[in-house]
């Protein structure tokens, strides 16, 4: 474990050269600017429905259900959709220059910083876009957005997501096979991360690079179970801890723009990979 964060260093630098880092940005990151999070959403709609249900999936589902389409979009529109900016984080990300970048986020912050950069990618949220991408480099929204009424929240949108971004499924898996992966953002227990999590350890047959995901780990310690647990799943856990003590100090200094723990830390983790 001790070299692993110098070999991941190395690997994740090597394919920001070289053109071949994809970078997945999850809830966390925008949350630095103000958008919720989908469990937070999710207590909203129980609210409005009066329901017990656990399952997120089957919560969303019952609102739309009963509210219908329209009231549906309006009230998702209303919570997520709204006038923030973006932050140092996804500065940060573009900073790794990473030739695709994936979210399951609607907003549109990332783009919004990149355009600020003078960084150009196409905006592929729907399977129709894919054929129009003069610049190669793409920003994939790969739950969609609300300009296309295709957004993935409800349990449907998971059980068709196969028919529904059938192009862009496919685009991605394939990207596992020629590209480093780093996921930020995210939560092991999201289960958007779950479904992607179960791509790759089926692609993983043909034995692919592992995938990278950046955790904070709150107390510090590294949990060896959950490690070599998602190792086998095929994928790299990249523990906020690893880091040397010097770095987190360099990092500490600058990093009052973010207020949230999430947001310091992560500004810990891109600087030694950046430098």
């Amino acid at each position: 474990m001790e070299n692993n964060i110098i070999e991941s260093k190395r690997i994740i630098q090597n394919a920001s050269k070289n053109n071949k880092l994809v970078i997945f940005v999850g809830a966390g990151v925008s949350a630095n600017s103000g958008i919720p999070m989908w469990k937070n959403i999710i207590k909203k709609i129980k609210k409005k429905i009066d329901i017990e249900e656990k399952d997120f999936l089957k919560i969303a589902q019952y609102f739309y259900n009963s509210r219908g389409q329209k009231e549906y979009y309006d009230f998702l529109e209303s919570e997520l959709n709204i006038d923030v900016k973006p932050n140092l984080l996804h500065d940060k990300i573009l900073e790794l220059n990473p030739y695709h970048i994936i979210t399951t986020n609607y907003d549109d912050l990332i783009e919004q910083q990149a355009n600020e950069k003078g960084m150009f990618f196409d905006i592929v949220s729907k399977d129709n876009d894919l054929p129009y991408t003069p610049n190669n480099k793409m920003i994939i929204k790969m739950h969609g957005d609300f300009r296309n009424k295709n957004i993935v929240f409800k349990e449907d949108d998971y059980l068709s997501y196969h028919n529904n971004f059938k192009l862009i499924e496919n685009y991605i898996k394939s990207i596992f096979s020629t590209h480093t992966v780093l996921f930020i953002g995210y939560s092991l227990s999201d289960p958007d991360v779950q479904y992607i999590f179960q791509w790759v350890k089926d692609i993983l047959k043909s034995d692919l690079a592992r995938p990278y995901f950046l955790k904070i780990n709150k107390d510090n310690k590294i949990n060896m179970i959950e490690y070599e647990y998602y190792k086998n799943k095929g994928i790299n856990i990249l523990y906020y801890s690893q880091l040397g003590e010097e770095v987190i100090k360099e990092v500490e200094k600058n990093s009052d723009e973010i207020e949230s723990k999430f947001g310091k830390k992560s500004l810990r983790i891109f600087k030694i990979f950046i430098r």
